[in-house]
């Protein structure tokens, strides 16, 4: 650009992991997918950079020697609705858990796979750029509203302020609307992969959604759980 710097559009990834060697993986193959990619091992330094700049996606470690990647979870999820994505141990629910409870859009077990991380990492990308549908962008459900303009439910009129994973979760049940959704189907769509962690994990979510759209959480008038088989969106019966 004349007269001036040229401005680089390419996502810019924040990865926060202790191992030097993770990081090491991480940075070479997210580069190699054409991303700008900021590696940390510390979370001092990590929140430190977070405030600095804007990032596109966050890939979080939760044991951190100065703290874990749960806290910078919190933290950006106060002000921003950027996609984070949690590495966690193989089999510790309970961290997964605290980490989508605190607002995360995914996780990956470690060990993990290169191509599956890539994969998710993009999956988030991809779903912050979609923008409007040749489908219906709304639908409405009581007192509830999907937007799929804005990747956002209102009730009676206030926003939901929903993750985007969240917000995927509802839109598939919204174009079911009154049908009984499998949780099998839920977890092809939204995650495309299954494993020990998926039914629990996907149970938060529903926790999450109706904390956020109903009035009385523990006595749904929307979400419905279909004791044995799924989830339904629809007014109470």
């Amino acid at each position: 650009m004349a007269g001036g710097l040229a401005v680089d559009a390419r996502p810019r990834i924040l990865v926060l992991d202790d191992d030097t060697m993770s990081r090491r993986l991480l940075e070479a193959a997210l580069t190699a997918e054409g991303l700008i990619v900021e590696t940390f091992g510390t979370f001092a330094h990590a929140s430190a950079a977070a405030m600095r700049q804007p990032y596109d996606l966050y890939l979080l470690d939760i044991v951190l020697p100065d703290g874990d990647g749960l806290e910078l979870c919190k933290q950006t999820r106060e002000r921003s609705q950027t996609p984070i994505v949690m590495l966690t141990v193989k089999g510790d629910l309970s961290d997964v858990v605290r980490g989508l409870e605190m607002g995360a859009d995914d996780y990956i077990v470690k060990p993990f796979r290169m191509p599956e991380v890539i994969a998710r990492v993009r999956a988030q990308l991809r779903r912050t750029q979609e923008r409007g549908s040749t489908r219906t962008t709304a639908v409405r459900v009581g007192d509830i509203v999907i937007d799929r303009d804005l990747r956002d439910a209102s009730v009676r009129g206030a926003p939901a302020g929903l993750s985007p994973r969240e917000f995927e979760i509802l839109d598939f049940l919204a174009q079911r609307a009154g049908k009984s959704v499998a949780r099998d189907a839920l977890i092809d769509a939204i995650w495309g992969e299954r494993d020990d962690l998926s039914e629990k994990i996907l149970a938060v979510y529903m926790r999450r959604l109706r904390r956020k759209l109903e009035s009385d959480p523990d006595n749904p008038q929307y979400l419905h759980t279909v004791r044995g088989y799924g989830y339904r969106l629809g007014l109470a019966t």
